[in-house]
């Protein structure tokens, strides 16, 4: 017979089984929160969270190196002063935090203000003298800035957890590369910039350069020459009375932000560089010297247009950004 007592009995079981599967998933989720993965990269060896909830990316770069990697940053600082990544990444909804000076005045406390439970960071600037401090706020990861596209792939997917995506990501990559080859031919490519009120080249160690190489395209033998003697060890200063030595078939000029093109076309010379004026290209120099998988992916856009002489009108811009992002991430 169904009496009260059984019923009692029945409903404290029900309630004893519901409360151990409640403490149970707390405790799992407590676990899980309080889970850890270690990563080394270049400044040491760091334990982050194993499914981080908040993080925050000290520059435009680590952002969208993260983001193209399926990794989504919860702040970004616009440290470089990037229009397009600020474009993409608030169109993805991340918080972008206007913070132009970083790099010339970091604050730390202005990091711990964000409570992140993880930090990525450029290994770029005063950064890195700086990992110490920053650590001390939340476990940070270091990618890499300056060194060829593929390592920065390779170690961004391995601090990030993300190692198969990377690998994926470069194939992709490699075969756009291929079509460009196929086009490119052997011709000629000059890359010009004006920075801090002086003119510079690009020399060839650094990513921008092995990445035109590798498309196939050849640079004139002072950019081949050129030595990393600036602090950054990405640009080398060009004496605007050997502009001549810079001739090629095409002149890329770096432009935006922190890229003052009117210095190189203003130089006397300048207009003689290319058999057709209408070769000497602005291009975007926020993401020609930024070595993240979508920058990869928008200078190999911006060759391939190069490559097949379609001018001006082919080179990527702030207005085709959200565009070019959506075709990066349907590769």
């Amino acid at each position: 017979m169904f009496t009260t007592r059984t019923a009692f009995g029945i409903v404290s079981a029900l309630l004893l089984t519901v409360a151990g599967a409640s403490a149970c998933s707390s405790s799992a989720e407590s676990e899980t929160a309080s889970a850890t993965r270690s990563v080394t990269h270049e400044l040491g060896t760091v334990e982050v969270p194993a499914s981080p909830q908040r993080i925050l990316a000290l520059d435009e770069y680590a952002g969208l190196s993260a983001l193209a990697l399926g990794v989504k940053p919860t702040v970004v600082y616009s440290t470089l002063r990037s229009d397009v990544a600020k474009s993409i990444l608030r169109e993805q909804g991340v918080e972008v935090l206007d913070k132009p000076t970083f790099f010339a005045n970091p604050a730390v406390e202005e990091i711990a203000s964000v409570e992140p439970d993880e930090i990525l960071m450029s290994n770029a600037g005063p950064l890195p003298s700086l990992f110490a401090q920053i650590n001390s706020v939340a476990p940070t990861l270091v990618l890499p800035y300056s060194a060829p596209w593929r390592d920065v792939l390779e170690q961004a997917g391995a601090q990030l957890d993300r190692g198969s995506e990377a690998t994926a990501m470069i194939g992709k990559l490699e075969s756009g590369l291929e079509d460009v080859k196929s086009a490119a031919a052997g011709q000629s490519l000059a890359i010009l910039l004006g920075y801090s009120g002086n003119l510079f080249t690009v020399p060839p160690t650094t990513p921008i350069s092995t990445l035109v190489t590798e498309a196939g395209f050849t640079r004139p033998v002072s950019e081949v020459n050129a030595t990393n003697n600036q602090d950054t060890g990405t640009i080398s200063p060009v004496s605007p009375e050997l502009l001549p030595e810079h001739a090629a078939q095409t002149v890329a000029v770096l432009s935006g932000q922190q890229y003052d093109a009117s210095i190189v076309r203003n130089t006397p010379l300048f207009d003689n560089l290319t058999p057709d004026p209408a070769h000497a290209l602005n291009v975007s120099g926020d993401l020609w010297f930024g070595s993240h998988p979508f920058a990869i992916y928008w200078i190999i856009q911006d060759l391939d247009g190069i490559a097949h002489g379609k001018g001006q009108n082919s080179i990527g811009t702030l207005d085709s950004a959200d565009a070019r992002w959506a075709a990066f991430s349907a590769l």
